[in-house]
């Protein structure tokens, strides 16, 4: 495994260095953290895009594109997601390691991105204002499109629903309603926001010189901070009262059926959390699981049928595709495979199978190009700083006992009917 180590740089700023040799390219990513809320969540998702269409030095798209091929072809990557309760901004770099060049670029890099991050287009104050009115259709597009893809729109709508008093239920991505209201001034005014009071994790992955990396990110990333955010732990001991039952008509030929569920397990509590994620994966999680062998193969009820944990919330949340008559009958077949588990109604192959199943996916993650950056990012964020070796250990000790323990809360909260 790799060596990994964590330096502070500054008030609410953290560089993560790992060190391997499994690519020829090293990886930065620089990750922004902030408490999701309603009022920026647009905001923030616009400002992402803004910061990589232009900088002071490199104001056109085809000025950044002309520096990227310079630096041997580096890619960025920009994205907004949702950790738990968090709103997660990354910018990720990914450029040949120095050890494969016959000039060093580590450095020029490294400049590259801080030219993104801290020196964005600003004129007369106001946030690229050429482009602006682009960008902001481009993201009423995005936020309009997620219709199309009714299996998205369904657990999106679910989990509003679910969630609907909680920060779980913003969108990260924004809201169209909110775009009229956002100015290239406002904006440059919540770019200043976004840099003094988000929680900035940055990590080096790949081939370098650690000495060499930790001087020039010490020297080159100076952010202007300010009263940096407390990122507050989400709730995840809500118990529902009744289950809620929703029905939206848009007239679609395939029926998508989503579940809640409120598990009431703590991610912190490794024990059970791991349980937990080896009977979601029974229950679930891929095709040696029950939702697939036994709703999908043997009863044909769903097109598919699959279940995912939220760990920060403690949701699992079901996803089926269902012929629009077949809904009294999927719910019940769900319901009585998930009350199996919780009862112990499984063998000790279906718990080997279930540990491989997460096991190989995690390994396959984790020799992905990015795998030990969002690996160690998540770590981080969450509080618990695990190596992948106890996460591996904590997955392989789950039994059939401590399954039946970590489901044993499992509370239905909403069931969403898009038909």
């Amino acid at each position: 495994m790799s060596n990994i180590n964590i330096f502070d740089l500054d008030k609410g700023v953290s560089l993560g260095l790992i060190k391997n040799s499994k690519f020829k390219s090293n990886l930065i990513s620089i990750y922004f953290a902030r408490n999701l809320k309603r009022e920026e969540a647009t905001k923030v998702s616009l400002l992402s895009n803004m910061l990589s269409m232009g900088t002071m030095k490199y104001p056109t798209m085809r000025d950044i594109s002309r520096r990227l091929d310079e630096l041997y072809g580096m890619s960025m990557n920009v994205g907004v997601n949702k950790h738990g309760e968090k709103a997660l901004t990354s910018f990720k770099f990914l450029s040949v390691s120095d050890k494969y060049l016959d000039e060093p670029i580590f450095e020029e890099v490294v400049d590259f991105i801080n030219e993104i991050v801290s020196n964005p287009l600003v004129i007369d104050g106001k946030l690229n204002p050429d482009m602006f009115e682009v960008e902001k259709e481009i993201l009423k597009d995005e936020i309009n499109s997620k219709i199309n893809d009714k299996r998205i729109y369904a657990a999106i709508r679910c989990i509003e629903a679910m969630c609907y008093d909680e920060p779980y239920s913003i969108d990260q991505v924004g809201y169209v309603e909110d775009l009229k209201s956002i100015t290239p001034e406002n904006m440059y005014e919540m770019y200043k926001e976004f840099i003094a009071t988000s929680r900035i994790f940055i990590t080096i992955e790949g081939d370098f010189d650690e000495e060499d990396a930790y001087k020039i990110c010490r020297d080159k990333f100076k952010f202007d901070r300010g009263n940096i955010e407390n990122i507050e732990r989400e709730r995840f001991d809500i118990v529902p009262h009744d289950p809620t039952y929703l029905t939206e008509i848009i007239g679609t030929n395939q029926g998508k059926l989503v579940i809640g569920y409120r598990t009431g397990v703590d991610y912190k509590d490794y024990e059970m959390y791991y349980s937990l994620m080896v009977g979601n994966s029974l229950f679930g999680g891929g095709p040696h699981s029950k939702l697939f062998n036994n709703v999908r193969e043997k009863e044909s009820i769903c097109y598919y049928a699959s279940s995912t944990l939220e760990k920060c919330k403690g949701l699992m949340i079901v996803s089926s595709g269902i012929e629009v008559n077949n809904y009294e009958r999927a719910l019940e077949l769900i319901t009585k495979e998930l009350q199996d588990v919780i009862n112990g109604n499984f063998s000790e192959e279906d718990v080997d199978n279930s540990k491989k199943s997460i096991l190989n996916a995690l390994k396959a993650s984790y020799d992905s190009v990015s795998g030990e950056s969002d690996f160690t990012y998540n770590q981080f964020i969450s509080g618990t700083n695990l190596e992948i070796d106890e996460v591996i250990n904590y997955v392989s000790n789950v039994d059939k006992e401590s399954i039946v323990r970590s489901m044993a809360n499992i509370f239905e909260d909403t069931v969403y009917y898009l038909r």
